[in-house]
């Protein structure tokens, strides 16, 4: 009898250890909780810190902090029917108001991803994928940053009524199709090769242009030779006519000063004193005189 008085005893003790147990929670930081009771949910959520609750109530954990979660490498149809690879990021936090909601109609934030965001991200990015008319053009900051304000505009529009705060959506790691990338490749490799063609041309168009400037200069010079050498020429000639000019007026002035009076006295002045030793007589015929050679 003392035994079985022992034995409830102790089973008393341990239930009433484990209702002292269960009748306080502790909530951490950036998280609520969600009590069940009896597989209802209750309207309330306990916010971060200490709490004395029903020890029948059991508890769901919600994580309220700012989360990222990126699904990769999603295929992305374009109207060219090519598929576009990319990563995106969905940046949220869960409404800590709405959480018992949540726990009701979703279930835990994993359930909330799997079976809410996940599905709408994928159906939004083949949405938004039907308004790209090219698959390069996802490289486009405008067509990107179209994308971004689709996909945020549409996951606030679904998601923010179920509890989940849609703050951001990035994309990151574009990868065309691999015939679109070599298609570009090609197309970069041609504008690269007119480009240097077109460098090419401009360095042949300077030398010639060059040339064109040296040959002128070149003309520029002979004309300008030919020019000194017909001025060099011209007053030669202007000089060479002006001493013939100088010249005949003196001769004219010789000549107009040279008289028989000035003959006979050059030919005095000349005279040594000697006569002609021969004469020959005009008016008789062979007569021919012998003179003496000086005068006695």
């Amino acid at each position: 009898m003392d035994k079985i008085k022992y034995a409830g005893s102790v089973i008393t003790g341990l239930m009433a250890a484990l209702v002292v147990l269960n009748s306080f929670i502790t909530v951490e930081a950036g998280h609520n909780k969600v009590a069940t009771l009896f597989g209802k949910v209750q309207p309330e959520p306990y916010p971060e810190g200490f709490h004395i609750v029903n020890p029948l109530l059991n508890f769901v954990s919600f994580d309220l902090r700012q989360l990222t979660y990126t699904w990769d490498k999603v295929q992305v149809p374009s109207q060219d029917k090519l598929k576009t690879s990319m990563d995106i990021s969905v940046t949220f936090k869960l409404d800590s108001a709405k959480t018992p909601l949540i726990l009701q109609e979703s279930g835990s934030l994993e359930d909330v991803v799997n079976k809410h965001i996940t599905p709408k991200v994928r159906s939004l990015l083949r949405e938004a994928g039907k308004t790209v008319a090219q698959s390069q053009d996802f490289y486009q900051d405008t067509v990107q940053q179209g994308l971004q304000t689709y996909m945020e505009d549409g996951l606030k529009e679904y998601l923010e009524p179920k509890g989940v705060i849609v703050i951001a959506v990035l994309f990151r790691d574009i990868t065309l199709p691999q015939v679109v990338t070599d298609a570009v490749i090609q197309t970069k490799e041609r504008q690269e090769q007119l480009e240097r063609e077109k460098a090419q041309l401009k360095i042949v168009e300077q030398q010639a242009q060059q040339q064109v400037k040296q040959a002128e200069a070149r003309e520029m010079a002979a004309v300008a030779d030919a020019k000194a050498k017909r001025t060099q020429a011209d007053a030669e000639a202007y000089r060479i006519s002006k001493e013939a000019e100088a010249q005949a007026i003196a001769n004219q002035l010789l000549a107009k000063s040279v008289t028989n009076e000035l003959i006979r006295y050059n030919a005095i002045g000349k005279w040594n004193g000697a006569y002609p030793q021969t004469l020959l007589g005009g008016k008789t015929d062979g007569l021919i005189l012998n003179l003496p050679s000086t005068v006695q």
